[in-house]
């Protein structure tokens, strides 16, 4: 029958499932280097060399994502324990500088390998901080906004699903 074929080959739909995902999400990082191209009058790269580096950022990207999620949601874990509001101050503190710099990280990837030009530490790192904070302010923020603002049975399902 078609369910048993389909799960005969589903390791096979996986897999493809994953490359077009990558490549979908590749997209992303390859109009990311159009736009620094038409903005600092770069030259374009080559086909090849432009999927190559939007599927390393996509990598990239995934793996600092990672971390930024684990180290946002490991003050909770962490603080279970602890009695000491100060402790639990610390504690929610780190793990926000470690989100920010993460993010920090993951911006400077995108400012300074991107662009098809050397570009320095000096003229990225400004960006690339302004970047990280906004998101992080970002990423705290709007689990407040969807409780607040969407009073809709859609905000409600929302907030109880993901929040």
């Amino acid at each position: 029958m078609a369910v048993d074929q389909l799960a005969n080959e589903a390791g096979s739909l996986v897999v493809l499932g994953i490359i077009v995902a990558i490549f979908g999400a590749s997209r992303l990082f390859a109009a990311i280097e159009r736009v620094f191209t038409i903005i600092f009058r770069f030259p374009e790269r080559t086909f090849v060399a432009r999927n190559l580096l939007a599927m390393a950022m996509v990598l990239v990207y995934i793996i600092i994502f990672l971390l930024m999620i684990a180290t946002t949601s490991s003050p909770s874990v962490i603080t279970q324990g602890m009695k000491n509001g100060g402790e639990r101050l610390g504690v929610y503190s780190a793990g926000i500088a470690s989100s920010i710099f993460l993010a920090f990280v993951l911006f400077l990837c995108i400012y300074w390998i991107v662009p098809n030009k050397k570009m320095s530490f000096k003229t990225t790192w400004v960006g690339a901080l302004f970047s990280a904070c906004a998101l992080e302010i970002v990423l705290m923020w709007f689990p407040l906004y969807v409780e607040k603002n969407m009073d809709t049975y859609t905000g409600k399902i929302i907030h109880r699903k993901y929040l």
